[in-house]
């Protein structure tokens, strides 16, 4: 298993793999954010040993090998997943555009080319207090959504 350390670099991270709160290099995780309005985008080192940090949910802290304070099991609820197709493609909500597939962001950040095809899926995954809204040509519909029966139009 890759070090975070290993992990960082390879996404360009420059800064230093340490906790900036107790300096730790244990149970770090690196990260990266991107602002669509604005299109500024970084990354960042967060820690468990020193709690979750402002806007981290807690479920990416799992699989930490940091002991958890109460060692109650985890009870973070999957979210309700619906997977629609259209053959056309899907616009974009304000109409604007046709949608481009999810993966262009990854793809742009690891240097892959990107993705050209039609994204014909869309896949919603309600997590309660938000959605996220996702869209995939059939190359890249992540394996864990194929098996679902797509729904009606969305």
């Amino acid at each position: 298993m890759p070090t975070t350390e290993e992990i960082a670099r390879t996404h360009g991270h420059t800064g230093p793999v340490q906790c900036e709160d107790c300096n730790t290099t244990q149970s770090l995780h690196y990260g990266s954010w991107y602002d669509p309005a604005t299109g500024e985008s970084g990354d960042f080192i967060q820690c468990c040993a020193c709690g979750i940090k402002a806007g981290d949910p807690a479920y990416i802290h799992d699989h930490c090998e940091a002991p958890d304070e109460d060692d109650e099991p985890d009870t973070q609820p999957q979210p309700q997943t619906q997977v629609f197709h259209s053959p056309g493609g899907w616009m974009q909500p304000d109409y604007s555009d046709w949608a481009a597939c999810t993966t262009n962001h990854h793809r742009k950040q690891d240097g892959r080319p990107l993705c050209t095809d039609t994204p014909v899926w869309r896949v919603v995954q309600d997590y309660g207090l938000h959605l996220g809204i996702g869209h995939y040509c059939d190359a890249d519909l992540p394996d864990e959504h194929r098996h679902l029966t797509p729904a009606g139009p969305a």
